[in-house]
C-alpha cells in the first residue's frame, strides 16, 4: 500500500465514519435506545477520532520529520491517532456513568501514556 492509497483511504474512512457518528447523534434516542444505542455512538465517534487523529498526526509527522521514513511515520501516527481516541472516548465514558473526577482521569490518562511508552520503548 502507498502513502497516497494510505491518506485516501483514511480520508473516505473519517468522512464515513463522522457522517456515521452525525446519523447516530439525530436518530438514536438515548431514552430509549438502551445498550445499543450507546454502543453505537461510542463505536462510530472512535472510528472517526480514530482517523482524524491518525490523519492530523500523520500531516504533522511528515511536515515535522521530512527525512524519516514515512510508512514508519504512519504507524505511529496510527496508534497515537488510536491512543487519542481511547483516551476521549474513555473519559467521555466515564463521565457518562457520572464517575469521572480528577483521580479517575489523572489514572486513566497515566493508563495511556504508560502504554505509548511501552510501544516506544519496544521499538
Amino acid at each position: 500500500m502507498t502513502i497516497k492509497t494510505y491518506v485516501i483511504g483514511m480520508l473516505v474512512s473519517t468522512v464515513v465514519s463522522f457522517v456515521a457518528w452525525i446519523l447516530v447523534l439525530q436518530n438514536v434516542n438515548p431514552n430509549s435506545a438502551g445498550l445499543m444505542g450507546f454502543l453505537l455512538f461510542y463505536f462510530t465517534l472512535f472510528f472517526a477520532l480514530t482517523c482524524f487523529f491518525s490523519l492530523a498526526g500523520f500531516y504533522f509527522r511528515r511536515k515535522i520529520f521530512e527525512n524519516k521514513i514515512e510508512f514508519r511515520q504512519v504507524e505511529v501516527a496510527f496508534r497515537q491517532g488510536m491512543f487519542l481516541a481511547v483516551t476521549f472516548v474513555g473519559l467521555l465514558i466515564l463521565q457518562g456513568e457520572r464517575i469521572l473526577d480528577i483521580y479517575s482521569a489523572f489514572l486513566f490518562v497515566l493508563f495511556i501514556v504508560v502504554a505509548e511508552f511501552y510501544f516506544l520503548v519496544k521499538k
